[in-house]
């Protein structure tokens, strides 16, 4: 496919190139794509160095000592859209090229450095002298300015330092301070992530605690529902065994007696032995009771 064909009427136009750089500005140097050009997985692009900056700057134990090379697995986020990139085995050097991208590199430069399709070179001129161009940078004011205002001009007093100088040193410092936030940023997530899997540990221990804890007092109240069959059962035999001698004639006078004494009943009732107290005992304990 002939990419300069399509790109002509785009490429001719001074605005348009103009946008076509920015879109080819890697988001980490702040220089154009340099080749090769990796996409990630989320379709933003990086250079391939500053994906393996970016991904030694997240994971610093990672990275050995004196060596140049990128370990293997490990993962970054996208310094776009924070998008997680996840490497396999390979690390940096398993993302896929972007060859469409590097093809439109290699087309604008081709195509910005030929007199008919290059524009005419803008420069900033100085506000108090017009026919200067603004080449110096005052640090004292932290302004540009040209040399003529250096010389008898505002910022004669002034310490100045070339204009390019400032820009490398401050896209230096601009770019490293990106890759300090990205990496950063990197370590909160991972912070975030680790607290929320505390939490959910929690949760399911909880969770746990409050099902053993149901099953045991279910337990418990099955024991003592058993326990108050048999009570009522007996009690309910020594009824009729009372009845039973009333109605027969006999001890008249004892049962008498003991009918002024409602309690006898419970009184006269087997208390279950140590059986039951030990399987409450057990069960309270979270010890599984057998059936004797």
């Amino acid at each position: 496919m002939n990419f300069t064909v399509g790109f002509k009427p785009l490429l001719g136009d001074a605005h348009s190139m103009d946008n076509l750089e920015k879109q080819l500005i890697c988001p980490i140097c702040l220089e154009m794509f340099s080749k090769p050009v990796v996409i990630l997985p989320c379709q933003h692009n990086l250079c391939r160095k500053c994906a393996n900056d970016v991904f030694q700057a997240s994971n610093p134990l990672w990275q050995s000592r004196g060596s140049t090379t990128v370990s293997s697995g490990g993962r970054f986020r996208c310094p776009s859209c924070r998008h997680e990139v996840v490497l396999d085995r390979h690390g940096v050097y398993g993302l896929q090229r972007n060859l469409l991208v590097e093809n439109i590199i290699d087309i604008y430069k081709q195509e910005s450095s030929r007199p008919l399709h290059s524009k005419a070179e803008q420069h900033l001129m100085c506000e108090e002298h017009e026919e200067e161009k603004i080449n110096i940078y005052c640090l004292s004011c932290e302004v540009p300015t040209c040399s003529l205002c250096k010389v008898f001009g505002a910022h004669k007093d002034c310490e100045v330092a070339p204009l390019p100088t400032i820009y490398k040193r401050q896209k230096s410092e601009l770019s490293d301070g990106i890759a300090m936030l990205v990496a950063g940023n990197d370590r909160v997530q991972a912070v975030i992530t680790q607290m929320e899997e505390v939490c959910q540990t929690i949760e399911d221990n909880s969770r746990r605690q409050k099902q053993l804890l149901n099953q045991r007092f279910e337990a418990l109240c099955s024991v003592l529902e058993e326990r108050k069959a048999e009570l009522l059962q007996a009690l309910a035999r020594e009824q009729e065994e009372k009845l039973q001698r009333v109605r027969e004639g006999g001890g008249g006078h004892r049962c008498k007696r003991q009918l002024t004494r409602p309690y006898v009943f419970m009184e006269c009732l087997p208390c279950g032995g140590d059986k039951t107290v030990i399987k409450v005992v057990m069960i309270s304990k979270g010890v599984r009771c057998e059936a004797h």
